[in-house]
């Protein structure tokens, strides 16, 4: 919802950045304050932390904040395309860190995919249910899969780093990898400093400091104490804030074809993570 608000006042590439440096100053300033800046990265831990920077904040932010520049794609059914995330994390977990899953794991996993297909290929409003592929709902897509590679990897290292130190790291290294885009993209992005206002300011200010200072560190935590594919369920409650901020505050459409394959993609996912606690 205040991604769709930026993105009025600014390219996709300039809210990225945005957004990540105030986090930046968020984070930094929290944990020297805290006295927990440290451990600083080990350098044997740099190229696998710079992968993980890219998946979890680069890659996944850039291609959701491109999609959502598309007009097709509401915030309602990009937040639903992320919610698809557990799904990719289960199918990860289970064949990175050997966590079994069951055959009516599966069949939910299934569910939520063929839900992404029904987002994906119905959810234009034109389409009137022909398959007619949304470019902005693919972009989104590979987000939802990198979101699921940091979740997995990143709680590979949550032995070795404090869950805020580990996200203010990513996101620091994350940054460093937008500064070549920036540089590339300089004019726009001096131009979007000098418009964008007051207006553009504050959903950028808001999502640099509840999704990502607030929320990456309760994801963290979360994923700290619970199984990979467990932790996912949270992700929900952020799914439900956007599809209904959008309708409400945005006055974006739901589509049947969006409520349909949203609704698949998370009784799929649900019923998958209800079966694994059984």
């Amino acid at each position: 919802m205040a991604i769709k608000q930026a993105l009025v006042h600014m390219s996709w590439i300039t809210l990225t950045f945005l957004r990540f440096a105030l986090a930046d100053v968020l984070f930094f300033g929290y944990l020297t304050a805290t006295r927990r800046l440290r451990p600083f990265p080990a350098k044997a831990d740099l190229p696998y932390l710079t992968l993980l920077a890219f998946v979890g904040f680069t890659g996944y932010h850039l291609f959701l904040n491109l999609g959502e520049s598309d007009a097709s794609v509401t915030a309602g059914t990009a937040a639903l395309i992320i919610a698809s995330t557990p799904a990719f994390i289960a199918v990860l977990a289970a064949s990175l860190l050997r966590e079994r899953l069951q055959r009516f794991q599966v069949q939910g996993i299934a569910l939520a995919f063929a839900g992404l297909g029904v987002m994906i290929f119905l959810a234009r409003p034109e389409s009137e249910f022909r398959f007619q592929a949304s470019e902005g709902a693919l972009a989104v897509i590979p987000s939802a899969v990198f979101s699921a590679l940091y979740a997995v990897f990143g709680k590979r290292y949550l032995g070795r780093y404090p869950p805020v130190t580990l996200v203010a790291w990513t996101l620091l290294i994350g940054t460093a990898l937008l500064l070549p885009l920036i540089a590339v993209t300089a004019p726009a992005f001096i131009s979007d400093l000098q418009s964008m206002g007051v207006d553009g300011w504050v959903p950028v200010v808001f999502l640099a400091v509840f999704p990502t200072f607030l929320g990456y560190v309760i994801w963290f935590r979360a994923l700290a104490r619970l199984p990979a594919a467990s932790a996912a369920a949270y992700i929900y409650a952020s799914t439900l804030v956007a599809v209904l901020g959008g309708i409400a505050i945005l006055g974006e459409p739901l589509t049947p074809a969006t409520a349909v394959g949203g609704a698949m993609v998370i009784a799929g996912v649900l019923s998958a993570q209800r079966l694994r606690g059984r």
